[in-house]
């Protein structure tokens, strides 16, 4: 039996802080792995409004196993043909999704259509063929990247006395896969939520994401090379945007080859985004991310972060103490 050592745990709210406070270390390796789990999972169903709803069936599944004691490594878990749902109302997750209940038994409705959810009697199951598209592969690997740059930041904070590596990050992911993947989702979830709950509709949203990580990588690439300190949130926000207009856009058609989405749908979603002035657009018709973000989304990201910082704790819990 492995021996606890309560003294190495690490705090939500110090990986809260690390987060904040050197944010441009980390603002690129963030930005892109939430990006492309929004590009991985719009790829799925091409609705992450379908995949959402998927994966709370299956984080509520979890949390039944959990409740049992049961818990499954990665391999183990998909070897299943078919995943067993636990119970769920449609009234339910129409208030938690914030979404009307026609709304969710419409979705659902095209969910058992595709066959993606199955029903025996008044049981009801999630294909094989669905279950294998939210195998998070990749996100795996860029998940443990991520939080293996942040135990060095804490390394470096003499928060941790170990920087944690890529490799044991990954093993431990996929050795405890059931409970890790359940916070994943934990965490994921109503993040996705308060999205959709600002912008309508989380297509919006993830074009506006994909505006915002190619501003971010053009920031990066011209001015943290050149930077000496660190910079805080709040700072990088504002320097980010500043300025940005005729050198970080992307036209209608990089932001539909980028996301998979239609170009006929991006430049529907363009417009809303233009017209909420959340955007603007250059003389070569690129669009870019405006300052006025700052007052009106800075609090729920920053709120959003300790969604994250909980998830991180968590995961680094279980390797150091």
């Amino acid at each position: 039996m492995k021996k606890i050592n309560l003294s190495k745990k690490i705090d939500s709210n110090e990986i809260y802080n690390c987060l904040i406070n050197s944010y441009s270390k980390i603002s690129k390796d963030w930005i892109y792995h939430q990006w492309n789990w929004l590009h991985q999972s719009y790829g799925t169903f091409n609705d992450l409004m379908k995949l959402l709803i998927v994966i709370a069936l299956v984080r509520d599944t979890l949390k039944f196993y959990q409740t049992l004691g049961l818990f499954y490594d990665y391999d183990a878990y998909y070897s299943y043909d078919i995943l067993q749902i636990d119970k769920f109302s449609i009234s339910s997750l129409s208030r938690e999704f914030n979404i009307p209940k026609e709304t969710m038994r419409r979705k659902l409705h095209e969910l058992e259509k595709s066959g993606i959810i199955k029903k025996q009697g008044k049981k009801i199951f999630l294909d094989k063929s669905a279950f294998n598209l939210i195998k998070p592969d990749d996100q795996i690997i860029i998940t443990s990247r991520y939080l293996s740059k942040i135990s060095g930041l804490l390394f470096e904070e003499k928060k941790l006395d170990q920087v944690i590596s890529n490799e044991k990050i990954t093993s431990k992911i996929k050795k405890d896969f059931s409970r890790i993947w359940l916070w994943f989702y934990e965490f994921q979830i109503p993040v996705m939520i308060k999205w959709n709950y600002i912008y309508k509709d989380l297509n919006i949203f993830y074009i506006f994401f994909t505006l915002a990580l190619n501003q971010t990588y053009n920031y990066n690439n011209k001015n943290i090379s050149k930077q000496k300190n660190i910079i805080t949130f709040d700072e990088y926000i504002k320097k980010a945007l500043k300025n940005n207009d005729s050198s970080s856009g992307l036209n209608n058609m990089s932001i539909s080859d980028m996301t998979k989405i239609p170009r006929a749908t991006v430049i529907r979603k363009i417009k809303f985004l233009e017209d909420k002035k959340l955007i603007k657009s250059n003389l070569k018709k690129q669009y870019y991310v405006t300052p006025n973000i700052m007052a009106k989304f800075i609090p729920g990201v920053k709120e959003n972060f300790k969604f994250k910082s909980e998830f991180i704790s968590k995961v680094i819990n279980t390797i150091i103490v």
